[in-house]
């Protein structure tokens, strides 16, 4: 009982009380040979009955923490994504407080509060509930952290938890999906569903990645200058292209694509003064090559 307080690996444990059952068998019948009566089964009987009584109660501790993982980590990651982080063992505390260079998507529908105001609240819920479940679709097709919905908005980052060296091409990838089935969509949801445009900003930089919030409440998420520009840039999308990346992810993209070539092609929009920033930002419109 000790040593499952103390260690708490039941291999371990396992394997230290089967020598001990080993060394007491064998000294046991060493004293019998000398006419010795040393009583150790009842002992060893009582040590096992222990053992499998605390292996189970571990069993159970770590199936039930396993699940919770899962659980948790199912609301924002794709399940083949879960299912390695869950085979690392890792848990809400080993993916906080964490600094990682990633990719920050933003995607914003344009025109929402007209959308909202000539249509019931009922139909405005169905059509977002539709739409966010393509575009998440999207996301995860890319191994990408649904992060949250805010309001018509969606921010999603590649990168973390689990590492991605070619976070920046995924980014990518994912918003050029999220605008065909944006178009896709547009043409199955009626007149209504061509009233819909989006926004999608892009950027690559550094930013910190955890569980934050409330004791009661915390959401993984990323946070930092990354995320503010992401953000910046999709509002600088209205008017000049649905979809706009940073210098630095068109850099990373071209990076990342090594040997193989980058599978894009980026059409320079010039240089733009976003709030929060000195420098201008350079913005480039990401389109499939041929």
């Amino acid at each position: 009982m000790l040593l499952f307080a103390r260690y708490r690996h039941p291999l371990f444990i396992g394997l230290a009380l089967a020598v001990a059952t080993l060394l007491l068998l064998t000294g046991s019948y060493q004293a019998v040979g000398a006419r010795w009566l040393v009583p150790v089964f009842s002992p060893l009987i009582f040590a096992w009955t222990q053992y499998a009584v605390l292996a189970l109660q571990e069993y159970l501790t770590e199936r039930r923490s396993r699940l919770q993982a899962v659980a948790t980590f199912g609301r924002f990651l794709d399940p083949r994504v879960v299912d390695l982080l869950v085979s690392r063992g890792e848990t809400t505390d080993s993916l906080s407080g964490h600094s990682r260079e990633i990719t920050v998507l933003f995607s914003d529908i344009r025109g929402f509060t007209t959308l909202s105001e000539v249509n019931t609240p009922e139909t405005v819920v169905d059509l977002l509930n539709r739409y966010f479940t393509l575009q998440a679709e999207a996301i995860f097709g890319q191994a990408g952290t649904l992060d949250k919905y805010i309001g018509d908005a969606i921010m999603a980052f590649w990168g973390a938890p689990a590492e991605q060296p070619d976070h920046a091409l995924r980014a990518v990838a994912a918003a050029l999906a999220m605008s065909e089935r944006l178009e896709a969509f547009r043409s199955s949801a009626g007149a209504l569903g061509q009233e819909l445009e989006i926004g999608i900003g892009i950027h690559s930089g550094p930013a910190v990645v955890g569980f934050i919030g409330a004791d009661n409440r915390q959401d993984y998420t990323a946070i930092g200058d990354t995320v503010n520009l992401a953000s910046r840039i999709e509002g600088q999308t209205k008017g000049i292209a649905r979809i706009l990346v940073s210098g630095e992810t068109r850099r990373l993209c071209e990076l990342q694509a090594g040997a193989a070539g980058c599978p894009f092609e980026f059409v320079a929009h010039g240089s733009y003064q976003v709030k929060g920033r000195v420098q201008e930002v350079h913005l480039f419109e990401p389109r499939k090559k041929p």
